[in-house]
């Protein structure tokens, strides 16, 4: 990801940022006396399942129009993770879950396209589903049957892939990922009922 280069509320030419004397990973307006910072994007998702299968969503956006993908998409301003988490989940699928029903299951950043994810996981009894506006289909997958030559995101097959072996051993932990150009990487954070 390439910084700022101008203000966002001026449009003044920003200037590296010294604190401490310390150049920072931000710029600084002088006309406006104030840094600026290209934060990373949230992005909240849901790991649904229904007995053996998750939940997928063939995206009609784009990008990766076509392709099918794990419910989810850009935190909105407002919102907790698992609001957002559950709102994603809604618009795309048609599932409806309190956001409280939701329980924390991996966290991560993807350093090059400067992302943090926050990703959930829930169970349902039914494998009803209804495409919203922002899919094509949506079904719920076993490990056999996911439509692996087609994922959106192969990048983060490890974590999907995952999510299978935690439902087939019906033991669920908390995972962090770390994802950047040259490594990836996956590790439990604590253990979870």
């Amino acid at each position: 990801m390439s910084p700022l280069r101008y203000c966002t509320e001026c449009g003044h030419l920003l200037q590296p940022h010294v604190v401490g004397g310390e150049t920072r990973g931000h710029g600084f307006c002088a006309r406006c006396a104030e840094p600026r910072y290209a934060h990373p994007t949230v992005v909240v998702t849901c790991f649904v399942a229904s007995e053996n299968r998750l939940l997928w969503v063939q995206r009609e956006l784009q990008p990766k129009r076509g392709l099918w993908a794990i419910p989810g998409g850009f935190l909105e301003s407002g919102e907790t993770l698992a609001e957002g988490a559950a709102r994603e989940l809604h618009e795309e699928a048609g599932i409806l879950l309190p956001a409280g029903s939701l329980q924390l299951y991996m966290t991560g950043a993807i350093t090059f396209i400067n992302q943090l994810y926050v990703a959930f996981r829930a169970t349902v009894d039914t494998d009803f589903c209804l495409a919203g506006p922002e899919s094509r289909d949506c079904g719920f997958f076993s490990r056999e049957n996911c439509p692996w030559d087609s994922v959106a995101y192969p990048e983060v097959n490890d974590c999907i892939v995952q999510a299978y072996d935690d439902l087939d051993s019906g033991r669920f932990e908390v995972w962090q990922a770390e994802m950047t150009p040259d490594r990836y990487e996956l590790w439990p954070v604590r253990q979870s009922a």
